[in-house]
C-alpha cells in the first residue's frame, strides 16, 4: 500500500492508498502500525466503520488534509485502480 502523504507527526501518521481496493474512493491511515482500522472516504471525509478511531486532534488533521487535497486524491485513486503508480500529494 503506497503512501500518498508525507509523514505527519514525525512518521506516526501516514495516509496510504491501496491498489485494487473496494469502492468508494478512500484512503487508509497508518497510525501506530495499524492501517486496517482507519479509513476515510475521500469525497465525504467520513470515517468508514471501524472498531477503533484516531484521537480527535489527529482525526481533525486528517480530515482537513483530505479536504485540502480532495481532487488530487481522487486522481490518485483513479491511477491506483488502473494499476498505475500513485505519488505523494501535497
Amino acid at each position: 500500500m503506497p503512501p500518498v502523504s508525507h509523514p505527519f507527526k514525525k512518521g506516526a501518521l501516514v495516509i496510504l492508498m491501496n491498489y485494487n481496493d473496494h469502492a468508494l474512493p478512500h484512503v487508509h491511515v497508518r497510525y501506530q502500525g495499524d492501517v486496517r482500522n482507519y479509513r476515510m472516504e475521500i469525497a465525504t471525509r467520513q470515517w468508514m466503520k471501524s472498531q477503533r478511531s484516531l484521537p480527535p486532534a489527529l482525526s481533525a488533521m486528517v480530515q482537513t488534509w483530505v479536504e485540502a487535497h480532495e481532487e488530487e486524491l481522487l486522481e490518485q485513486w483513479r491511477a491506483a485502480q488502473a494499476g498505475k503508480p500513485v505519488s505523494i500529494v501535497g
